[in-house]
């Protein structure tokens, strides 16, 4: 008996095809988010969560987690591609609702996050998500059903 790969399912099940320098590409952007963001969060955490808000402490803590999530992400890029989407999303979202706003008054912009830095890391991580890939896996496969239906007890005595 034959040992197949979550990939070669996919494509007996009809999976666009990914080139590899995208899962190389999203495996690059998944280095980033672990060591870039993995070490200055870590280094936050240990340096004075006590001193900080909650709202602070919830931004950091769910950092720090995606960034340990994206160690999946180095091993299987197309299984962790969801962490990419939200990070494209959140950061799209960010950029939307708290940069822009002071930047069309002429204001700073907050310094939490660069704003140069995430809009083009967006354009760069939306350049390497196989979008053909993510429109077949999570748009057109059929959704896991809510509820089993009941099977007839066949050993009825």
């Amino acid at each position: 008996m034959q040992n197949k790969s979550v990939v070669d399912i996919e494509k007996e099940n009809g999976a666009p095809s990914v080139p590899l320098w995208k899962t190389w590409g999203l495996r690059l952007f998944f280095a980033g988010m672990v060591v870039v963001l993995g070490k200055n969060q870590l280094l936050y955490i240990l340096d004075g969560a006590s001193e900080w808000t909650p709202w602070r402490g919830l931004g950091h803590s769910m950092l720090f987690a995606l960034s340990l999530f994206a160690i999946g992400g180095l091993l299987r890029p197309l299984a962790f591609l969801p962490l990419m989407i939200y990070e494209v999303v959140w950061k799209a979202i960010w950029l939307t609702v708290v940069a822009m706003p002071p930047f069309l008054a002429g204001d700073e912009i907050p310094a939490i996050v660069s704003a140069k830095g995430s809009l083009i890391g967006i354009c760069l991580i939306c350049l390497v998500i196989p979008w053909r890939y993510v429109w077949w896996k999570y748009v057109t496969q059929p959704i896991e059903p809510w509820r089993r239906k009941k099977q007839e007890n066949s050993n009825k005595y």
